[in-house]
């Protein structure tokens, strides 16, 4: 067999494996890595993360009571006749205190409490969906290099079989025709190794956006993303559905303040005054409430009510949206798992004993070298399919995982 086209045979058969060398000069990233990166640098968890300061800031100020008041109160002062000067000014020093009446303070505690609730779950949801982002595009990645590894083996078996070709041709065992399909199948495969290259830096690129950088690693560590932790769940107890509960619990409880509010608080005053005339001083005490005649906050209670009322349809929205998605994406994964397998076990090597068979029939005079680049173009066929099917995977198991996580599993 010619030695060319023995280098080209023996290029096919080691099967383009995807090898991952020269970490030690490259600036690689493990998929535990990215996560972590993108859990701390991340500018949107960290937006969250404040707002979930801000709550707890608001959930403080909501336990504090009304602030005392002082006056100082000079009567009787540089008036005419016998009010002219200071001889009969009256000072009164007073104090006074603002009750809150109709259990306002406690009403506003608990809402305040559960809108930190409703916060927290905003940014427990928000990480795990940075998660599956992580994740989903991590596989991405790794799927794009595989394409960019495969996609040169492609290119060095075609430029040697171009090479092949034409001596070929020369020695007139081949027609023409066979040199110029090789130069031709040459270009293409230069052309989809260049569509491979950018493909691969916007996925680097993609990847370390998610952690606010604009610098995309060189290398993504070459495994794809596992879900061994991804179980079953009840819909009403995933993220989702748990922060669309605690939003109707914190729009109940905005009505229960509302009606507090309606509630007139009493103002009880007490103080000393002095009359300059005579020396004298008396004690003074006061109590003060307004009469709920018009305003008996009727309106911002009517407002309350209709948002708890959307609250809870948007709980029943949610819970439905849940139990379709978790359906939805278990056979998602289950079904690329299923389609791995098949490939790995079956298909993959099935081609390969194709390729093995039409190289001893190609050595015996039995196949041609077209019948060889058949073969071959059929192997990396089902290895593209096999990249597509794990990549698929990932991203269906990383939206499982986001369905299935739980406050409770959040770092």
């Amino acid at each position: 067999m010619h030695k060319g086209l023995a280098r080209m045979v023996a290029l096919i058969a080691a099967g383009f494996a995807i090898t991952w060398c020269g970490y030690a000069n490259a600036q690689t990233i493990t998929l535990e890595e990215a996560l972590q990166r993108a859990g701390a640098e991340s500018p949107t968890i960290s937006a969250l993360e404040t707002d979930v300061e801000a709550a707890e800031g608001l959930e403080r100020q909501a336990a504090l009571r009304p602030n005392p008041e002082v006056s100082l109160d000079v009567e009787n002062v540089g008036g005419s006749g016998a009010f002219r000067g200071f001889n009969s000014t009256e000072t009164t020093l007073a104090a006074s205190q603002r009750v809150e009446l109709g259990g306002k303070r406690g009403a506003r505690i608990r809402a305040a409490e559960a809108e930190t609730r409703v916060t927290e779950l905003r940014a427990a949801l928000a990480m795990a969906q940075l998660g599956a982002d992580v994740r989903q595009n991590y596989a991405a990645a790794v799927s794009a290099r595989s394409r960019l590894d495969l996609a040169r083996g492609v290119v060095e078996r075609n430029r040697e079989l171009a090479r092949i070709a034409r001596e070929l041709v020369d020695a007139g065992r081949e027609p023409p025709l066979r040199a110029l399909r090789a130069e031709a199948a040459l270009g293409e495969a230069e052309a989809r190794l260049q569509e491979a290259e950018a493909a691969d830096l916007s996925a680097r690129a993609t990847l370390a956006s998610l952690w606010g950088s604009q610098s995309p690693p060189d290398e993504v560590v070459p495994e794809w993303p596992q879900f061994p932790g991804v179980i079953a769940i009840a819909p009403e107890n995933t993220i989702g559905v748990q922060l669309a509960g605690a939003e109707a619990d914190a729009a109940n409880r905005v009505i229960a303040q509302e009606r507090a509010n309606s509630v007139p608080d009493l103002s009880l005053s007490a103080g000393v005054r002095r009359f300059e005339e005579t020396g004298d001083r008396a004690f003074i005490a006061g109590a003060s409430i307004s009469i709920p005649l018009g305003n008996r906050n009727q309106g911002a209670i009517s407002a309350a009510e209709a948002r708890a009322r959307g609250a809870e349809f948007r709980r029943a929205a949610a819970m439905a949206e849940a139990a379709r998605e978790l359906a939805s994406s278990r056979a998602e994964y289950q079904a690329a798992a299923a389609r791995v397998a098949t490939l790995e076990e079956r298909s993959v090597p099935q081609a390969q004993e194709a390729l093995r068979l039409a190289q001893i029939g190609y050595r015996n005079g039995k196949f041609t070298l077209i019948d060889v680049l058949d073969a071959a173009a059929t192997l990396d066929a089902v290895r593209m399919a096999l990249i597509e099917a794990h990549e698929a995977q990932a991203r269906a198991g990383a939206n499982l995982q986001r369905l299935t996580a739980t406050p409770e599993t959040m770092p």
